[in-house]
């Protein structure tokens, strides 16, 4: 350890005791910490998962039956799964919809394409309409010109060609399986805690 502290000396300019010294009190600001902001979100899942504990605590300790506990340890697994179908079937629905009611077709070319994760990516670049040069990375396409049709109130939501079909499909079928999932899940948490009440 003193060999490296002195080849660092040896390389370090030599000053004379009479040579002025640069005040680093100047380049130094101080201000006062931002307290952080309590998590909304972690504080509600941690009052969601409480209130689940006591409820479930509630249904046991008052005997309510093997019914009611059954469904309220299953309620979490269908509102959640219920939830997120739900959510991504609205997503793409929507997206969907707004690309195939306000979406504008232009022209894109080529410009390169590549491998990822074995899958051929093909890289088109583009004009908006408000003259925006843009480039859509997507495994479609292929040919030197495509069209490409974006959202002009989203214009980083972008496809190869004009199909919209499909999502909304997939879109509308999630909604409409996955919604009774999360029907049932309400179901199972108001059926448990009724039986509280009774």
């Amino acid at each position: 350890m003193d060999e490296f502290a002195q080849a660092v000396r040896r390389a370090l300019p030599v000053r004379d005791a009479d040579e002025p010294r640069l005040d680093g009190a100047g380049l130094v600001t101080e201000a006062p910490l931002e307290r952080a902001r309590p998590n909304r979100v972690r504080q509600l899942w941690w009052g969601l998962g409480g209130a689940y504990a006591l409820v479930f605590v509630l249904l046991v300790v008052t005997r309510a039956g093997v019914v009611p506990v059954l469904l309220w340890a299953a309620a979490p697994e269908a509102i959640g799964g219920g939830v997120f179908g739900v959510h991504i079937g609205w997503k793409m629905v929507r997206e969907a919809w707004a690309m195939r009611t306000r979406g504008i077709t232009v022209e894109g070319r080529l410009q390169q394409s590549h491998w990822h994760n074995g899958d051929k990516r093909y890289t088109y670049a583009y004009i908006d309409n408000q003259g925006e040069p843009r480039e859509l990375t997507s495994p479609d396409g292929g040919a030197e010109r495509a069209e490409i049709t974006y959202n002009p109130a989203d214009p980083e939501n972008a496809q190869v060609g004009r199909g919209t079909t499909g999502w909304l499909v997939f879109g509308a079928a999630l909604l409409l399986l996955l919604s009774p999932l999360l029907l049932a899940g309400v179901w199972f948490a108001a059926v448990a805690v009724a039986a509280l009440v009774v």
